[in-house]
């Protein structure tokens, strides 16, 4: 049997190391993937505690803090689904759209996106906020026990642009004749 040369050896380290090297790296990038999912839910979460904070105990809100997260409550906080929710009634006509068209519309942007869309049922809680904060009005219509004819309508109306606000609030300018007859007396 010939002994291996110090060449052969040491390709067969390069090789072998090489192989070590892909494994690590693929290793690596399923790790990275995993901790940006990781980071995802708990962005999701923090999201989520903003808007029923309100509901926890002081002992849930203690823990809640322990655990690094903001438990006050704070209403000015909407999670990204409500937000993109709000939008949509905003641009509906009239400001009011159907329960089922409006979670149709939030599908649409998602599939545009190329996100995932929640369920409807996890799209109306995520929206709940909006209610809670009265952004938002639900009339109920139709069969009480859907949600899909409800009309969703804005409470109030949209703050119109400066320009806009601007336009509406100048006097307009009126063009008068005078004539001889339209003199005032003058005051002494």
């Amino acid at each position: 049997m010939q002994t291996p040369s110090i060449v052969d050896v040491l390709i067969e380290n390069i090789t072998t190391d090489q192989a070590l090297l892909k494994d690590a790296e693929a290793k690596i990038t399923e790790a990275k993937e995993e901790k940006a999912e990781v980071v995802d839910r708990l962005k999701d979460y923090r999201k989520e505690i903003a808007v029923i904070a309100k509901y926890a105990t002081d002992d849930q809100k203690e823990k809640i803090e322990a655990l690094g997260f903001d438990s006050s409550d704070n209403n000015n906080t909407i999670n990204t689904v409500a937000s993109i929710a709000f939008d949509i009634v905003v641009k509906a006509k009239d400001y009011k759209i159907e329960n089922g068209e409006w979670y149709e519309a939030y599908k649409k942007i998602c599939t545009d996106k190329k996100e995932e869309p929640l369920s409807y049922t996890f799209f109306n809680i995520k929206c709940r906020t909006l209610f809670n904060t009265q952004r938002l009005i639900r009339t109920k219509v139709g069969d009480p026990k859907s949600s899909r004819e409800d009309i969703i309508s804005l409470n109030g109306r949209p703050i119109q642009k400066e320009e806009e606000q601007k336009e509406k609030e100048a006097p307009k300018k009126e063009t008068t004749k005078t004539t001889k007859n339209d003199k005032t007396p003058k005051q002494k």
